[in-house]
This record gives structure tokens, C-alpha cells and sequence, in this order.
């Protein structure tokens, strides 16, 4: 793989040499992706954009982690790459400085893809930076909380944030940022997941607490409003909810949808590009 890498760039640095890239140093954004158009435009779409206003003299690109998405998109006509071949199409273009932010949420396994992408590509840039998920740090995710604090919620109401979740230590973000609600004072408010921890039954336990919850309503921890709110959330973890003798209601709002999520991201390319310029 390295070595065909090292042909292709070869070929393509010679070209390179003729011309001069519109500007000296680029931005990769790694996206999740998404295949639905619409939930594309509100979220990641918006992302990047922002990030491109926020970053003059930039080049601005983006990329999508997951394989599946990307041939869905093809299926559609559109192409989109992934990082290791947006990596090498931007040094192939004459860039040889990279600051590359992922907008995943959490420190995953779609980081760990976006992290291993920019060691397979770093020596032929001179510099190449990854910065980290949004919930990184326990700053982090208290700035997180502050928003996910803002959704309305009534007095015989609880607002769950029902994130994907997964099998490895990562998982544990969620529970701290369900902690960071309840050490705010932010009782009716609770983070849960699809397939991690906390459960949906370890989230009606802690629910069950408060006998004058009568309603859930159910808010994705989801950068895009996809399959996993259509069918996980407002159809299986909307049914644990309802078992458990809840009204509930399911908001198909994806976190990308806000703009102080957004400014997070946007925040964390500005921080990522002053560490390594030294302002």
C-alpha cells in the first residue's frame, strides 16, 4: 500500500511543481457521512462550510470515514473520498501542510480510522495534524452539557439523549456527560445509547426515580438525523420507553442541526491550526 502511495504521489508531485496551489495550507473535515440529502445540507454540510468561512487562505475539503455511506453516494452519483485518498489528492495538489478534525463525537473507532489515516500519509507532508473528537476532554464535554441542556423540557417531562454507543471503553463518554447533567442540576435530563452504555433499561431505572416523570421525549446524540433516529431510537428505544409506561416523542433533529455545536467544531479547527502556528 506505501509503496504504491509513494508512485502516485511521485507522478503527481511533478505536475505539482508546475503550479501553485491557491493557498500554502489546507483543512480536511472527516466526516461519519450520511447518504440522506437533506440531513446532509442541515449537518455535516454546514460543518464544513462554516469551517471554510471560519478559515481563510485555507484550502477546505471534506471526507467520509464510512465505506458503506460512500457506496450508497455513488449509487447516487456522487463521490466523496476517504481520508487517506482526500490526504493524498491534497499533497498530490501541492499541499504539504494539513490540519485534519474529524466530527465524530466521541474517541471511537471511526477516530481511530481517522488517526491512522494521517500516519499512513505523514511522511510525504511536512506537516500533517489530527486534532480530536468533540467529547474529548471532561472541558469538553461540559460544554457539550451546556447545550444539551437548552432543549426544552417539561415539569412532568425528562429529555433523553440517545447516543450510538459502542463496545469499547469509549462508551464510558456517555456516561460521563449523563453524570455532568445530574452534577449541573439538570435532573430531567439524561444521555443514554443504542448499543452501548448507559441501556435503555438502565435509563428507565434511573427515570423511575422520579415518580412524576410522565413523559420522555427523545433527542438524538447524532451529528445527522438518519436511519439510526428513524428506526433505533424513534422506533426501538421509543418502544422501550413506551413499555416501561411512558408517553414518549422522538425529535428528528440531528446535533449538527445547531449552530453552537457547530461553532464547536469550527472553534476546535482555529485551536488545532494556532497550536501548531504558535499564536
Amino acid at each position: 500500500m506505501k509503496k504504491l502511495m509513494k508512485i502516485f504521489l511521485s507522478g503527481a508531485l511533478i505536475v505539482a511543481a508546475g503550479s501553485t496551489a491557491s493557498a500554502e495550507k489546507a483543512v480536511l473535515v472527516c466526516h461519519y457521512g450520511s447518504s440522506d440529502s437533506e440531513t446532509r445540507a442541515k449537518t455535516i454540510d454546514k460543518i464544513t462550510e462554516e469551517i471554510r468561512e471560519a478559515m481563510p487562505g485555507y484550502e477546505v475539503r471534506d471526507a467520509y470515514i464510512s465505506p458503506v455511506v460512500r457506496r450508497n453516494m455513488g449509487k447516487q452519483g456522487i463521490h466523496k473520498d476517504s481520508p487517506t485518498d482526500a490526504l493524498l489528492k491534497l499533497r498530490a495538489d501541492g499541499y504539504d501542510t494539513v490540519y485534519v478534525q474529524s466530527t465524530t463525537l466521541i474517541d471511537g473507532a471511526e477516530m481511530a480510522d481517522v488517526r491512522g489515516a494521517c500516519e499512513r500519509v505523514s511522511e510525504f507532508f511536512s506537516v500533517i495534524k489530527c486534532g480530536e473528537s468533540l467529547c474529548y476532554s471532561p472541558e469538553d464535554c461540559e460544554a457539550l452539557v451546556k447545550i444539551l441542556a437548552t432543549e426544552p423540557c417539561g415539569k412532568d417531562e425528562s429529555v433523553i439523549y440517545a447516543g450510538h454507543g459502542n463496545m469499547l471503553p469509549s462508551t464510558a463518554t456517555y456516561c460521563q456527560l449523563d453524570y455532568m447533567l445530574a452534577a449541573g442540576n439538570y435532573g430531567n435530563y439524561h444521555v443514554s445509547t443504542i448499543e452501548g452504555y448507559p441501556t435503555a433499561a438502565s435509563t428507565v431505572t434511573e427515570l423511575k426515580k422520579d415518580k412524576k416523570i410522565k413523559k420522555v421525549k427523545l433527542v438524538p446524540l447524532l451529528l445527522v438525523c438518519g436511519n439510526h433516529t428513524r428506526n433505533d431510537i424513534a422506533v426501538d428505544f421509543a418502544n422501550a420507553m413506551k413499555a416501561a409506561g411512558y408517553e414518549t416523542e422522538t425529535v428528528m433533529r440531528g446535533l449538527g442541526e445547531s449552530g453552537a455545536v457547530r461553532a464547536m467544531y469550527v472553534e476546535r479547527v482555529k485551536r488545532l491550526t494556532e497550536e501548531i502556528n504558535g499564536r
